[in-house]
C-alpha cells in the first residue's frame, strides 16, 4: 500500500530547517563579520584591562621586577667601579709600655714609659688601579649587554602572549556565538520534535555538533587562560586580566617588508645583537683581565713613618719605612695561565655566537617568507561574501537540492576557516616579530 506524505507536514518541516539554517547560517554571520571580533569582547570592567601593545610595553618596563633586578646589576658594578677607585686606607700601629723602666707601678704617661707611633700607607704597582678600573668598565658593559639581552628576551615573550592572547579572544567570541545559536535552536527543535514535526535524527546530528564545539571551545578556554596568565606575570598584574586589543583597522599585511637581505640582517645584528656585544665584551674582558694578573706579579709597597720616643738610636727617633713581598716563589703564575684560557675560550664563544646568530637570521627569513606565502594565497573575501552564499544554498535546501547534512559540513568549514585565517594572521605577526628578536632590531614597528 502507497505511503501517503502530508503536504502540510512536509511544508512545516522545510519552514522549520529552513528558519533554523536562516539563523545559524544567514544571520548570525552577518552580525559576526559586520564589524571586528574585537568589539565583540566583553566590555571593560574592574576585573579587566584593555591594553594596546605600547600600553602593555610601557607597563612592562614599569612593573617587571625581574626586568628591575636586572638593571641593578648595571648600579652595582657601577659602586665596584667607585670603589676601586678610592686609595687603600693607611694603616696605623702604637705601641705603649705597660711597666715603666723603674717598675714602680702599671702603665702610666710619664717621661721614663716608652711610646711608638708607626704609620704605613699601601702603594699599588704597575698600574694595578687603572688596569682593575678597567676591567670593572668591561665587567658593567657586560652588565648592560645582559640586561639588554633580558629585556629582548621578554619583550619578544610579551609581544607573543599578545597575539596570541588576542585571536584566542577573537576564536572564543566565535565559539561562544556559535554555541549560543545552536543551543537555542536544539531547545525549538526539541520542542518541535515533541510534536512530531521533526525527526529524532536530526536532533541528535544538532547535539553531536553542539558537544563538539564545547569540547573544542573548552580547549581554547584552557589556552585562553594560560595566555592570560603568561601576560599577567610579565605586566604584574594582580587580579586585573589583560585583554590585548588589536586597532579596528588592523591588517598584518601592513607590516609586510619585502626585499630581506640576509647579509645585510646579518650586519645589522652585529652591533644591535646584545647576546653578542656580551660575548665581545667577555673576549675584551678576558684580554683586559690578563693585563691585571700580569701586574699583580709586582708586589705593591708600603711606605710609612716610625716615631720612637725612648728605645731608638735616640730619643724622639724618627724614621722611614719600606715594606714589601719578594717574589721569590709566588709570581702569580696560575692566574696569569687561568686568563690565558679565559681568553681563548672567550675568542670561542665569540665565534660559535656569530655563526648562531647567522643561522638564525636564515631561519626567521625563511619563516616570514612563508608566512607571507600562505598569508597571499589565503582567500578571505568568502567571509565578505558568506552572505550570498547561504542565500543561495537556502535555495537550493528549499528547493530539495542539498540535505540538512551539506548546510552542517559548510557550517564546520567555515569555523575552521575562520579559525585558520586566525591563526595565519597570529604566525604572520610572530615571524615578524621572531626576525625583530634574531636581528636585534625593530625591522618591523608594531605601532598600535
Amino acid at each position: 500500500m502507497p505511503r501517503h506524505i502530508s503536504l502540510g507536514s512536509f511544508a512545516l518541516k522545510n519552514s522549520l530547517y529552513a528558519l533554523f539554517l536562516f539563523f545559524l547560517f544567514f544571520l548570525f554571520p552577518l552580525r559576526l563579520l559586520s564589524a571586528d571580533l574585537n568589539k565583540e569582547l566583553r566590555n571593560s570592567t574592574p576585573d579587566t584591562i584593555r591594553l594596546s601593545l605600547q600600553q602593555a610595553e610601557t607597563l612592562f618596563l614599569e612593573e617587571n621586577l625581574l626586568l628591575i633586578a636586572e638593571r641593578l646589576n648595571v648600579d652595582i658594578k657601577d659602586a665596584e667601579i667607585r670603589q676601586a677607585r678610592l686609595w687603600e686606607n693607611p694603616e696605623i700601629e702604637i705601641e705603649h709600655q705597660i711597666i715603666n723602666r723603674e717598675r714602680s707601678g702599671p702603665v702610666g704617661f710619664t717621661g721614663s714609659d716608652n711610646t711608638v707611633f708607626e704609620i704605613e700607607q699601601l702603594i699599588t704597582t704597575a698600574g694595578k688601579r687603572g688596569r682593575t678600573i678597567q676591567f670593572l668598565e668591561l665587567e658593567k658593559r657586560q652588565a648592560e649587554h645582559q640586561f639588554d639581552l633580558l629585556l629582548r628576551e621578554f619583550k619578544r615573550s610579551l609581544r607573543e602572549e599578545f597575539f596570541q592572547l588576542a585571536f584566542l579572544n577573537r576564536i572564543e567570541g566565535l565559539y561562544q556565538e556559535q554555541i549560543d545559536a545552536l543551543e537555542r535552536i536544539l531547545h525549538s527543535f526539541e520542542e518541535q520534535q515533541q510534536q512530531g514535526n521533526i525527526a529524532r535524527l536530526e536532533i541528535i546530528r544538532i547535539r553531536s555538533l553542539l558537544l563538539e564545539l564545547q569540547q573544542e571551545y573548552n580547549a581554547v578556554l584552557g589556552d585562553q587562560i594560560e595566555s592570560q596568565n603568561a601576560l599577567k606575570i610579565l605586566l604584574q598584574l594582580q587580579e586585573e586580566v589583560p585583554v590585548p586589543e588589536l586597532p579596528d583597522d588592523f591588517e598584518p599585511m601592513a607590516f609586510q617588508v619585502t626585499g630581506l637581505d640576509v647579509d645585510e640582517l646579518i650586519e645589522i645584528a652585529r652591533t644591535s645583537r646584545s647576546d653578542l656585544l656580551a660575548t665581545e665584551t667577555a673576549a675584551d674582558a678576558a684580554h683586559q683581565l690578563l693585563r691585571v694578573e700580569r701586574a699583580n706579579a709586582f708586589p705593591d709597597v708600603g711606605i710609612g713613618l716610625v716615631y720612637d720616643q725612648l728605645d731608638g738610636p735616640v730619643d724622639n727617633y724618627f724614621g722611614i719605612t719600606l715594606n714589601v713581598q719578594l717574589p721569590l716563589w709566588n709570581r702569580n703564575q696560575g692566574n696569569i695561565r687561568a686568563a690565558r684560557h679565559q681568553i681563548r675560550q672567550s675568542e670561542l664563544v665569540k665565534v660559535q655566537q656569530q655563526q648562531t646568530i647567522r643561522h638564525e637570521i636564515e631561519q626567521s627569513v625563511r619563516r616570514y617568507e612563508r608566512a607571507v606565502h600562505l598569508f597571499d594565497i589565503t582567500d578571505e573575501s568568502y567571509e565578505q561574501d558568506f552572505a550570498s552564499i547561504i542565500e543561495s544554498l537556502l535555495r537550493q535546501y528549499q528547493n530539495g537540492d542539498i540535505r540538512l547534512i551539506e548546510f552542517i559540513d559548510f557550517y564546520e568549514s567555515f569555523r575552521e576557516s575562520v579559525i585558520r585565517n586566525y591563526n595565519l594572521r597570529e604566525e604572520f605577526l610572530k615571524a615578524a616579530e621572531d626576525l625583530n628578536y634574531t636581528v636585534g632590531r625593530d625591522i618591523f614597528e608594531f605601532n598600535f
